[in-house]
């Protein structure tokens, strides 16, 4: 396997705290199971796997699927001459679709985590990422630093219900006040109505909401609370794709073409 390069460092190469919240493997139902659109297996076509609802990492925008992740895809597919499909399904399903044969290839800000390494392969990490908070401007100094800032205050801190920041900040910060939102959009426009007084969440995603609210004079904190690798889920049968896709990204260390792309969907690199 290609070793990591220093280029996988991102927006976020600050001292972090020793904590690694494994998010629980992924399971599905019948029900949802049956929703997903079924595209037979072919040797010309990478079926990928994605939930288009995390920007910069894989979102819709005119009814095109871009982001981070799309990008990477299109570039995959040109790299081992095939055809590319993304293949829209829940992000508690993806795991599922790919044993079924239904995707080749999730690419959607997957988590490595050591209960979905019992059931399926990983590429080569591509980013290292992890929890941050996103605050206002004006009050930058207050969370200077990071989540030893909460400890004993009275902020109220947003989180997404069921995210690994909900996690954390849950079990590791006593008597936090905590509020949480179905949507990370719904969490920033709470803290720029004052509603909250911090946003915990993917390092990527606050650095996206950041970068598209600086007229609304938001910043992230550039501290890790916690320490996540993202790397390409693929069946470990498929031992061919997880090398050809791990070629891939050592063509873009090689030539110094990663940090570039990643800089381009993830402000604040």
């Amino acid at each position: 396997m290609p070793k990591m390069s220093p280029l996988l460092r991102p927006c976020l190469l600050l001292v972090t705290v020793s904590l690694l919240f494994l998010l629980s493997a992924c399971t599905t139902t019948p029900e949802d199971h049956s929703r997903i659109v079924k595209i037979a297996a072919d040797p010309s076509l990478l079926r990928i796997g994605v939930s288009t609802d995390s920007p910069p990492l894989i979102y819709k925008k005119n009814g095109k699927t871009i982001g981070l992740e799309a990008d990477f895809g299109r570039r995959l597919g040109k790299f081992i001459n095939k055809k590319v499909k993304f293949i829209e399904t829940k992000v508690e399903n993806q795991i599922s679709a790919l044993e079924h044969n239904e995707i080749d290839i999730i690419m959607s800000g997957l988590t490595i985590t050591t209960d979905r390494k019992s059931r399926i392969a990983f590429t080569t990490p591509y980013l290292r990422s992890g929890q941050i908070m996103l605050v206002r401007l004006r009050d930058k100094a207050l969370f200077s630093n990071g989540i030893y800032s909460l400890t004993n205050s009275n902020h109220i801190i947003g989180t997404v219900k069921g995210s690994t920041g909900a996690l954390f900040i849950s079990q590791a910060i006593n008597g936090t006040k905590i509020q949480s939102f179905t949507q990370p959009a719904d969490a920033v426009t709470a803290l720029i109505n004052k509603k909250i007084d911090a946003f915990f969440y993917d390092a990527p995603m606050i650095c996206h909401y950041a970068a598209i609210n600086k007229n609304k004079k938001l910043t992230p904190i550039l501290t890790l609370s916690t320490e996540e690798y993202l790397a390409w889920g693929i069946r470990k049968e498929d031992s061919e794709l997880q090398t050809q896709a791990n070629l891939f990204l050592q063509e873009l260390i090689d030539k110094e073409q990663l940090q570039r792309i990643l800089r381009i969907w993830i402000p604040y690199l």
